[in-house]
Formats: C-alpha cells, structure tokens, sequence
C-alpha cells in the first residue's frame, strides 16, 4: 500500500470512528507504532486530525458540538472505569461537588451500588436524579440559571451558591489537557468561570478524563495543574 493510500485509510476511519489508536492502526497496516505516529503527524499538520495520547481524535467542529445526551454514549468503558477509580477516594462523611460531566453522572451511579455515607453537590440535574433514591447521600443543587448546552447550572447566581459551602473533595470535567503549557480547558466561559469557583472552595481536586483529552486545548483555560491534586483517567491516577 502506498503512503497516501495509508492516510486516506486512516482519515476515512477517524472521520466513521471520531477516533483512532497507534496500536490497532499498526496491526492493521502491517507497519510499526513509530511509522503510525509519523503518519498522525504528517495528517494532523494537513489538518485532517488532532493527536492525541495514544492516537488521535478527529479535528473538531466548534459549531456542531454534541450535547449531553450525546456525550453520554461515548467512550462508556472508559467512563465506567474513570468512576470505579474515583469512588475509591470518596471516604465516608464526605462533603463531594460533582461538576457537570457524563463520567460524574455514571460516579453517582456507581456509588449507588455503594453504602456510602456522603453528602454530594452538585449542578447537574441528572445526578440529582441518579441519586434521588439514596438513602445514605444527602443531595444539595446548586440553585441558578438552567444553561440547556451545557446541562447544568452556571453563571453568576450558581457561584454564589457554590460558595457557600466548602468541599473536601471536587471531581471536575473537562475539555482538555495542555501538558506542555500546564493548562485545563473547557469549551464555555460559563462553565469555565463555574470550574473554577468550584475548585477554589474544594480542599482536593481531581479531574476525571478519558486519556485521550492530553495535549488537547478548548477554548477557556479555567484553571492549571498546579491547582490540581489529581487526574484520573481509564488508566490510572497521576497526582
């Protein structure tokens, strides 16, 4: 197979898939990890990709975003994981912020199948939803203005709110992760200034993620990874 055919192939992929991994793109080509990674280079300079850990995603459409319930069924395992993973720090007594985020939502579910004694805030109706039945947490919604975008509440009335309360612990989503430049993004100024009144009342912040979001930049910087406490994706968790 000649050069350009192998990128057509792998653009024609990532344009179905919305993604691709060096490893499955170098079995599937017969050609080494480092011949994949030097053609994700070549693509994501013509524009056709963004690199990202362990492959590359598609290069995204900042008009078409997808909304929540869209969200929702990406990457599932992965979330699954990501939560698994947190619900292992939350200790009894806990006062928790769950930001807006479709792995925070699937956290309170899985701390549905825990005996956990916590206190969970949040401004993210769906988990106030997840968790209405729970006998052992204690829900608090942050009041404010519904933003039907992002599926939460944000703003100015909603940090108000947020600041009246101090959290041991914030599990935070996010867009993405500059490790070069130290920065996390999101794609709404909102939801951005939220995050961050969000992490200065918390005493522990940890970002959930799948791993792919590294070296990938939205279009708010809301915060840096020296604020940071941890990050936890499918793979494991970096303080």
């Amino acid at each position: 197979m000649f050069l350009e055919e192998r990128y057509e192939n792998i653009v024609n992929i990532i344009k179905k898939n919305g993604r691709v991994k060096v490893k499955e793109l170098s079995k599937l080509f017969e050609v080494t990890e480092d011949c994949i990674r030097k053609d994700l280079k070549e693509l994501e300079s013509r524009g056709y990709l963004i690199r990202v850990y362990g492959g590359a995603i598609a290069q995204k459409n900042h008009i078409d975003i997808k909304n929540i319930d869209e969200r929702k069924n990406i990457n599932t395992q992965e979330k699954k994981l990501i939560a698994l993973k947190a619900i292992d720090l939350i200790e009894n007594k806990d006062i928790v912020f769950l930001d807006v985020s479709t792995i925070n939502l699937e956290i309170a579910k899985e701390l549905n199948n825990t005996n956990k004694t916590i206190t969970v805030v949040t401004n993210m109706i769906e988990i106030v939803l997840e968790l209405r039945m729970n006998n052992n947490i204690k829900v608090i919604c942050i009041g404010g203005e519904f933003n039907k975008e992002i599926g939460a509440t944000v703003g100015a009335a909603a940090d108000r709110y947020i600041r009246k309360f101090a959290y041991d612990k914030a599990f935070i989503g996010l867009g993405g992760i500059n490790k070069e430049t130290g920065y996390v993004s999101t794609i709404y100024l909102e939801d951005g200034d939220t995050k961050k009144t969000i992490i200065e009342c918390s005493t522990k912040i940890y970002l959930v993620m799948e791993k792919e979001k590294f070296n990938y930049d939205e279009f708010y910087k809301f915060a840096t990874l020296e604020e940071i406490t941890a990050i936890i994706t499918e793979d494991r968790i970096i303080d």
